[in-house]
């Protein structure tokens, strides 16, 4: 399985890949009995190829396509898991410049 890598919504990736998430959405592509027809704009295509090498969209026969609502939880919950001790890394560190300038 090629790495997720997921964007938040302020990169131009994440917005991509929110705009291809909503047009699945939109059209209720969400189970394998749903597939679409489905190509994307021009300037999703990149977001898009890497979506479905990371088996967040799922090909069904030439170019039908479904969004994979299990696979992108998955994926989120991983992000998540990463970026907990780096949120806690932060926060210690802001705590202890915090206390380099404490005068009690």
């Amino acid at each position: 399985m090629a790495p997720v890598r997921l964007s938040p919504a302020l990169s131009a990736r994440g917005r991509a890949q929110g705009r291809i998430i909503g047009d699945f959405c939109d059209a209720h592509a969400v189970t394998p009995y749903d597939t679409i027809l489905y190509t994307p704009a021009p300037r999703d295509r990149d977001a898009f190829a890497a979506m479905v090498a990371a088996r967040l969209i799922r090909r069904e026969g030439r170019a039908y396509y479904w969004f994979d609502r299990n696979a992108w939880d998955a994926a989120l919950a991983a992000r998540r898991r990463r970026m907990v001790p780096v949120a806690i890394g932060v926060a210690l560190a802001i705590a202890g410049v915090a206390m380099l300038f404490y005068q009690g």
